[in-house]
């Protein structure tokens, strides 16, 4: 099972245009994506979510990790 990466949760956690950006993508409140964020939650990595990042300009080894599962 993969996860985002630190760089992803970071820039959720600290870019509120990002943050507010991404949970209107997922048709989703800026706080749920923050929680999401914070406990590095499967549902980041939803197709709609990966889109996002790489429009974002994130390459996609930039984007997942292999979780240690």
């Amino acid at each position: 099972m993969s996860k985002v990466s630190e760089l992803i949760i970071n820039k959720i956690l600290n870019d509120n245009d990002f943050s507010m950006a991404l949970a209107k993508k997922l048709g989703i409140q800026q706080q749920s994506v923050m929680g999401l964020a914070r406990r590095n939650s499967p549902k980041l990595t939803l197709y709609d979510a990966i889109l996002f990042y790489k429009e974002y300009g994130f390459k996609e080894e930039d984007i997942l990790v292999k979780s240690s599962k």
